[in-house]
């Protein structure tokens, strides 16, 4: 039996398979899982109400959502909302191995109203455009629930250079 983990692991590997079919079989498999996740979901919503309603069933509801497998469920399903930050910061660490090999630099600098904003440097070292569009992608594609992921723009940077410091001819 594969681990919770190894399983989180094969949905991505498969949803990345998928993402390279044509766009007529990507959405027959949308809508299908639409349609399961929603069966699914409405299952849940009845047995979490049914739990809820009696004393000792919502006692184990409580200590069943503290187990991944049945917190991720619930979450997957809409019936629990978490704070998107730690979903985002989560998947930023699992790309982070990737981007730090192909010598890229992001950071997350907030999450706010189901909306990621993201910040990749400028210059040199900054990354191509195709390139940032393809990472805020995989943010966006593997949180569930996030609407948007958007690249701040950096700071304009001022310098100072004080007038006692210029010298008009020779030193």
């Amino acid at each position: 039996m594969e681990s919770f983990d190894e399983l989180a692991a094969r949905v991505d590997q498969l949803r990345d398979q998928v993402s390279h079919a044509d766009e007529s079989t990507q959405a027959l498999l949308r809508e299908t899982i639409e349609a399961i996740t929603e069966f699914n979901r409405r299952g849940l919503i009845t047995l979490v109400q049914m739990l809820r309603e009696d004393e000792r069933g919502g006692e184990v509801l409580y200590r069943a959502v503290e187990e991944p497998e049945v917190m991720a469920l619930f979450v997957s399903h809409g019936i629990i909302r978490t704070d998107r930050t730690l979903d985002v910061l989560q998947v930023f660490e699992q790309i982070r191995p990737h981007l730090i090999a192909s010598s890229i630099d992001m950071s997350v600098e907030e999450v706010r109203d189901d909306v990621a904003y993201v910040k990749f440097p400028t210059g040199c070292s900054a990354p191509d455009q195709q390139t940032k569009d393809e990472i805020m992608g995989v943010l966006k594609q593997r949180v569930t629930g996030l609407r948007d992921v958007i690249e701040v723009a950096p700071e304009p940077s001022t310098a100072f250079v004080s007038v006692d410091t210029l010298r008009v001819g020779p030193p």
